[in-house]
């Protein structure tokens, strides 16, 4: 590539190519100016931190005293083990409350729906308001006849009534029995909260907690993370970000031996820093190249 020295963009163009990478050299014989790709190309270092691919902070969820820790900074545990449980003997008192009344609101519904029987089969409006002998049976073919005759008395609509009555204490004790349920549930789901797990294989990096300790609603027990696969988390300035693209292959050097080690560009964050102005990129280590398939891409705490 050759220009012309009396090109009028010279300057900037001089400026854009030699921030390109390029070197200007001026030839002897012909008074113009050669450009050709520099062997150096220009290097910027950035500082960043080696971090797990996976870190949850575990924090409690319902108030309590600390009964059980598991262990402590650098422990390893597999998934679904106990790690940090509290006190849960209040809970278990509700739970056994809750129990009992849902015991007592199954013999409502059982009682309503045998009522409810009865009526359909034996109806209270055709029974005889009382007496015995001579006077029931007076009744039974005299005064109910008379009631109905003379508009005093509509035992089809005290039946219809009697029966709705008894429809209608069924589905009270039904929806008893939901809500007790319900209640026995959201028990069930704050005894579940007050024990924590580990969501995956990993390790301590750091407990806030001992036993004994009594507990708040969101207050941090331990973070907890899987150093199996490492990335490296770096600030790159924003005006360097367009230079870098998804799968791209850097070099990294580590603060221990001062290795130099090849990364891959993982995970370009959408936005930038407002007071840095920088934007957050994630590196892939070596080993954590061959993650299982079956691993998110991007993992973030839920």
């Amino acid at each position: 590539m050759r220009i012309s020295p009396k090109s009028l963009a010279m300057a900037a163009g001089l400026a854009l190519v030699t921030a390109a990478g390029l070197s200007v050299g001026q030839s002897a014989d012909r008074g113009e100016y050669v450009v050709q790709q520099s062997r150096g190309a220009p290097t910027v270092s950035l500082g960043g931190t080696v971090v797990p691919y996976k870190e949850v902070t575990l924090a409690a969820q319902v108030p309590g005293r600390v009964k059980y820790l598991a262990g402590i900074e650098g422990d390893t545990f597999k998934e679904g083990t106990l790690l940090v449980a509290l006190d849960d003997t209040e809970l278990i008192a509700k739970r056994n409350a809750a129990l009992a009344q849902l015991a007592s609101a199954e013999a409502q519904w059982r009682n309503a729906g045998i009522q409810y029987s009865r009526e359909v089969f034996s109806p209270q409006a055709k029974s005889a308001p009382g007496g015995m002998g001579m006077p029931n049976l007076f009744d039974q073919m005299f005064t109910k006849p008379a009631e109905s005759f003379f508009g005093q008395r509509s035992q089809g609509a005290e039946r219809s009534a009697d029966l709705y009555s008894s429809g209608v204490r069924i589905e009270q004790a039904r929806n008893q029995i939901m809500q007790v349920q319900s209640e026995i549930r959201a028990v069930d789901a704050k005894l579940r909260d007050a024990r924590s797990e580990a969501p995956f294989n990993g390790v301590i990096m750091k407990k806030f907690v001992e036993v004994g300790d009594t507990m708040q609603p969101g207050q941090p027990l331990l973070v907890f993370a899987d150093v199996e696969y490492l990335q490296m988390e770096v600030d790159v300035p924003a005006r360097l970000r367009p230079g870098l693209q998804d799968g791209m292959m850097l070099q990294a050097e580590l603060d221990v031996g001062g290795q130099m080690v090849p990364v891959r560009v993982a995970q370009i964050f959408p936005m930038a820093d407002a007071q840095r102005h920088t934007v957050k990129v994630k590196l892939d280590l070596r080993r954590a190249w061959r993650r299982p398939a079956c691993m998110p891409r991007y993992w973030s705490p839920t």
